[in-house]
């Protein structure tokens, strides 16, 4: 069950209905039973996977009122569980893998109320608000990944906005109209079709085809966040942004943040950071930060090169901003030809990236590589 089947556009009519018509103390109960219900009825060994995360982090927390020892043991069994589950999803079909919805999303939920709790900025929580947290529909298959913080101030602060409800849904209406109209009609279908017109060997074929690649995964997941931010706001809960036009980026840096701004700032926060305070390299934390983010989608090699090409691209990039000759270029009478050069630079370097990710394989990601650089034989 993917939000593009009418039966999620019912289940979220009825769950906002309820919603404001029920006493607003019960508003929480409704939130956990709305996923579990849908869970149950289109995912159920997904609800089996979100109770077991939910009673590992409940449990470090609530019952072990957050003891440094319990919180980071909850750490390591959820960071150890993502990591099998990834394992397995990479195992052939024949043994029957098992999609988990919204696991990659609900787990850096859990790993971010546990961190919060072991850094202090997490006073105190009560099994009720931390069921309604992770189990949060609007954001529980594809995000955004939204923090406790605000969504605990929601919850408690909540009043009928009819302006926030009438933008929830433009939001959800815009959403679809990003994934029906401009992924699945206009680039999957019309520019598919004139794209396959092309000779396959030649070089506007890769690089059209490796764009629309990525124009693809843009509007839909983009798209996807539109409707969860929309379902939410029409629930009363305001949840963070997830996309900011990121092709029109000026650098790699500023792509990251603009692009599923969510797990980027999850990671900065969660990775960068850490490894920053303890290295003082910026670049060897952008790298493994990268490393991180890639290997959340996919444990494979092509995300692990991924991550590389990432990390490496803002590593350079951050060397390359501090120089005199950048910050002469940014703020020069030349900024106003550099700026539009370099965010074609920026979106020509992302579209390079997506033949890791997007080819079948590593000889078909270095097939194209070469056509695309010009060193084919």
């Amino acid at each position: 069950m993917t939000v593009e089947n009418p039966q999620f556009l019912l289940w979220v009519a009825l769950t906002v209905l309820v919603s404001w018509v029920m006493p607003r103390r019960q508003l929480p109960a409704l939130l956990s039973l709305s996923c579990a219900g849908f869970l149950g009825i289109y995912a159920p060994i997904s609800l089996l996977s979100l109770t077991g995360i939910t009673l590992v982090v409940g449990l470090a927390l609530i019952n072990g009122k957050g003891r440094h020892g319990l919180v980071l043991s909850a750490i390591a069994i959820c960071g150890a569980v993502f990591v099998g589950y990834r394992l397995w999803s990479a195992a052939p079909e024949e043994l029957g893998v098992i999609g988990l919805l919204g696991f990659a999303f609900y787990v850096l939920r859990a790993i971010h109320l546990l961190l919060e709790s072991y850094s202090g900025r997490l006073v105190a929580l009560s099994w009720q608000e931390l069921i309604a947290y992770l189990w949060f529909l609007p954001t529980l298959q594809v995000g955004p990944i939204h923090r406790f913080q605000p969504f605990q101030r929601d919850l408690f602060r909540r009043r009928w906005d009819s302006e926030a409800f009438s933008q929830g849904l433009r939001r959800i209406l815009w959403g679809y109209v990003k994934i029906v109209v401009l992924a699945n009609y206009l680039v999957n279908n019309k520019y598919a079709s004139w794209i396959g017109a092309l000779d396959p060997d030649s070089w506007w074929y890769h690089y059209l085809d490796t764009l629309q690649y990525g124009l693809n995964l843009y509007f839909k997941f983009a798209g996807y966040s539109d409707i969860a931010i929309g379902f939410a706001l029409m629930l009363g809960f305001r949840v963070m942004e997830n996309f900011n036009f990121p092709y029109l980026a000026r650098d790699i840096s500023d792509f990251w943040r603009r692009w599923h701004i969510s797990l980027s700032s999850w990671c900065r926060d969660y990775v960068y950071m850490p490894v920053f305070s303890i290295t003082r390299v910026p670049a060897l934390a952008a790298i493994a930060t990268m490393l991180v983010l890639g290997l959340w989608h996919e444990l494979s090699l092509r995300y692990l090169l991924w991550g590389i090409w990432h990390g490496a691209g803002i590593a350079i990039c951050q060397r390359w901003q501090r120089s005199e000759a950048a910050q002469s270029l940014n703020k020069g009478p030349l900024a106003a030809i550099w700026a539009p050069f370099a965010a074609f630079v920026t979106l020509n370097f992302v579209i390079l990236s997506f033949v890791i990710t997007g080819a079948e394989s590593i000889s078909a990601m270095l097939d194209r590589w070469q056509v695309l650089l010009g060193i084919a034989p």
